[in-house]
């Protein structure tokens, strides 16, 4: 089992950063000491090794961390602090592996991860310091999916962004305000189920236009037309939102639709005799946005297209009891493929998956394994010139990656999805512009950053994310 950040802190603390001799009691309880004296830290060994509680301390004598081993390996909680006693991290083990909460304290905001089986899984929320939440975003197999939310200081979402499989395929910016405190333009507001009851457009802090309301299953219930807050009670393409049903000649349902005026507006279903669901659309001001089967319960089936709003094909593929299933297809605005892949029974990403620009070049490859990333990852850039690549494991990068990120690369080793081991990076003309390495992620030892000309810019040395120097 790799050792973690905190087993390779507390033995390079503990047992070799004193400058003064320390007989080590093998099985019993030690102290270490700084060179003035002063203890360094303390715990029991056992068989030579750590185990059980241990303490590690600032050379002012304030606790810097402090946790247990249960037979070698980190168990519950281990909790770290600043120089003053303040703190700044805790992180939940178990069997040595990270299993429940990480929180990450800092001056603007606390972060809230899960984790299991040292993989983040579920959300992850940050903190305005008033213990409001700032931001959330969902996590699966250590990669952020679906819809992440930020909030401002007044707990009012004010962006929505949607992942998939860590990337960001979709960003909108709802519920702002000007200076004056004012609504301006689209705000959504949600019910607790995550789904949206109402949205519309505000301008100077009035209602304007077309103001949608929803069910908490997503169907569409209502449209009002608003100007400068006052409601359109004549408006003629709004003069009833009705839902149509039409039957068979035996009186069973044939079809169900919602209509503003005459123009479909949302789901339309329908029906073979008898009473399934055989085919579905999804309206937008009386363009197909979506079609493919949706039953009663809001789940998806069989053969989909998804579409833009000027009606040009945005995905097509498979859907099975509410999974993507098989072949998926998704598209630029311009018709051009966009992205393209395989999911398996159960709904992940499976095998080879390729992204392109709109101008059909290819913009990344990356295999999956049961929705996990596995294999080499490479991405291009527009002129078809290798930008990153790496291998995943598990979902997480591992061994030697390489980006050029505009005129600067960088190249270092992952292990479990944490830099771990010498980073570098490098300026366009090849010049040396860091240096340093690191532990699980955190900054370990002597770090140097250099100028264009090869001159040292800054330095400085670091123990498990933490500024020593």
């Amino acid at each position: 089992m790799r050792k973690s950040a905190l087993s390779l802190l507390l033995l390079l603390t503990t047992l070799f950063v004193t400058a003064q001799e320390n007989t080590i009691v093998p099985d019993g309880y030690n102290k270490f000491y700084f060179a003035d004296g002063k203890v360094s830290s303390e715990g029991f060994m056992r068989d030579g090794k750590p185990d059980g509680y241990w303490k590690t301390y600032w050379e002012n004598g304030v606790v810097k961390a402090e946790g247990n081993r249960k037979n070698f390996e980190l168990d519950s909680i281990w909790s770290f602090y600043d120089e003053t006693g303040k703190i700044s991290l805790q992180i939940t083990y178990l069997k040595g592996k990270k299993e429940g909460i990480r929180r990450t304290y800092r001056e603007d905001e606390v972060i809230e991860e899960n984790f299991s089986n040292d993989i983040k899984q579920g959300l992850t929320i940050n903190y305005y310091p008033d213990g409001t939440i700032k931001r959330s975003v969902n996590f699966e197999n250590g990669l952020e999916n679906g819809f992440a939310r930020e909030y401002d200081s007044h707990g009012t979402i004010v962006t929505l962004i949607e992942y998939r499989r860590g990337f960001i395929v979709d960003r909108e910016n709802i519920n702002r305000r000007d200076k004056n405190g004012m609504k301006q333009g689209r705000w959504k507001f949600f019910y607790e189920n995550g789904k949206v009851k109402t949205e519309g457009t505000y301008r100077d802090d009035k209602r304007n236009g077309y103001f949608k309301e929803y069910d908490e299953k997503g169907n569409l219930t209502d449209v009002s037309k608003f100007v400068n807050d006052i409601k359109q009670e004549e408006a003629p393409e709004l003069v009833k939102l009705d839902v149509r049903t039409d039957y068979y000649p035996n009186g069973k349902v044939k079809t169900v639709g919602s209509y503003i005026g005459d123009v479909p507006e949302g789901i339309r279903r329908e029906y073979a005799e008898n009473g399934e669901v055989k085919a579905a659309f999804t309206y937008r001001k009386g363009k197909i946005i979506a079609e493919g089967i949706i039953d009663d319960e809001g789940v998806k089936d069989g053969p989909w297209k998804e579409f833009y709003d000027d009606g040009q094909l945005r995905s097509e593929g498979n859907y099975r009891n509410g999974n993507r299933i098989g072949k998926w297809r998704f598209y630029h605005p311009n018709n051009n493929l966009e992205q393209e892949g395989n999911y398996n029974n159960q709904g992940n990403p499976d095998g080879t998956w390729k992204w392109y620009y709109d101008d059909n070049s290819l913009l990344r490859e990356e295999s999956f394994l049961n929705g996990e990333s596995e294999g080499i990852f490479t991405e291009y850039d527009e002129n078809g010139k290798v930008i990153i690549q790496g291998e995943y494991i598990a979902g997480r990068e591992e061994g030697l990656w390489k980006y050029q990120l505009g005129d600067q690369r960088e190249e270092g080793t992952y292990r479990g999805g944490m830099r771990n081991g010498e980073w570098k990076y490098f300026y366009d003309n090849g010049q040396l512009a860091f240096q340093g390495s690191f532990i699980d992620d955190n900054p370990n030892g002597r770090h140097v950053w250099f100028w264009p000309n090869g001159k040292k810019k800054d330095e400085g040395e670091y123990i498990n994310g933490m500024k020593t120097g």
